[in-house]
């Protein structure tokens, strides 16, 4: 009997699981990207950048781009600093995400949708940004750690 509710219980647990699977991005070496399937319906590459679409229409992207020497500095987390003060001028107050590891970041949002700027300790010269609509993004995960601001 122990052996049907045992079965019962696996079935169960793995019928869950595969319910929540996510797209992996990896834009940098030491960097991933971990973005529920529920928030878009499909993907689309262009001009270096994956696209999120819903319904044939972009909800989000995720892009890697070079820094500006004006900008960067010798390490990954005076960069970040830079870039957040530079975020902070805006009218929407940017939030570190703590605990990322092997990376420094911080997300706005903006009326329905989150940018997540992310620079990588290896190379304080490389910015990834990820940007999705409130409601999908924050279960995304950036190295494993979930979005939450």
């Amino acid at each position: 009997m122990s052996r049907i509710g045992l079965v019962i219980a696996f079935l169960l647990l793995l019928s869950g699981c595969a319910s929540h699977s996510s797209l992996i991005i990896q834009p940098y070496g030491e960097i991933s990207i971990e973005v529920p399937d529920d928030m878009f319906s499909s993907v689309k590459v262009r001009d270096g950048e994956l696209l999120f679409l819903r319904n044939n229409r972009i909800i989000g992207f995720v892009k890697s781009d070079e820094i500006p020497n004006t900008v960067s500095s010798d390490t990954a987390s005076e960069t970040s600093k830079a870039l957040y003060e530079s975020a902070a001028q805006g009218s929407s107050k940017p939030i570190w995400i703590e605990s990322i590891p092997d990376a420094q970041a911080f997300g706005v949002v903006q009326g329905d949708f989150r940018t997540i700027f992310i620079v990588p300790d290896g190379s304080a010269q490389s910015l990834i940004t990820f940007q999705g609509p409130t409601e999908g993004s924050d279960s995304a995960r950036i190295n494993g750690v979930k979005v939450s601001q």
